[in-house]
């Protein structure tokens, strides 16, 4: 809680008296108005009318080649998951890649000679990737990179 008694002039006394002059009703009324003029789809087309044009016709690439796959991607303390639904058939045509921050797809019908590319919230190691398929999901497990990269930054004596 803020400590309002740190003021000069405010004693704990006055925070009701205060408290009085506000119409709550009013408020709540205002912000469910203003709430319900601002649609998800308003709002995502304010956040791409911020994006620079390059960034913004990549996020839209991104958009259609992800609607056809949608992975399920997390991270444990020493590896990354990545769950895909992937029909059974369509395993002898994949082929799978990794760079240290990106999980790419290629091979899949119905454009094959185009890849999916998904972004991994961390980085990972090159070596070591393992891929299973159970019940129509295909998991690729990643080691991840222990962040330990750091150095020691001296402070002069005064």
């Amino acid at each position: 809680m803020f400590p309002w008694n740190l003021f000069p002039n405010n004693k704990q006394q006055q925070m009701p008296d205060w408290m009085k002059y506000l119409n709550q009703s009013g408020l709540e009324k205002q912000m469910e108005q203003l709430l319900s003029m601002l649609s998800p789809e308003q709002f995502g087309n304010l956040m791409k009318q911020g994006l620079s044009s390059g960034t913004a016709q990549e996020a839209d690439r991104d958009e259609e080649s992800r609607s056809s796959i949608q992975p399920a991607i997390f991270e444990t303390h020493d590896y990354v998951f990545v769950r895909l639904p992937i029909k059974e058939e369509e395993l002898p045509s994949l082929k799978l890649y990794h760079t240290n921050n990106r999980v790419i797809l290629s091979g899949l019908p119905p454009n094959t000679e185009e890849s999916l590319t998904y972004p991994l919230p961390c980085l990972v190691k090159k070596k070591g990737a393992k891929s299973s398929y159970k019940d129509g999901i295909l998991e690729i497990i990643l080691f991840k990179i222990p962040d330990s990269q750091y150095s020691e930054i001296s402070v002069p004596e005064w």
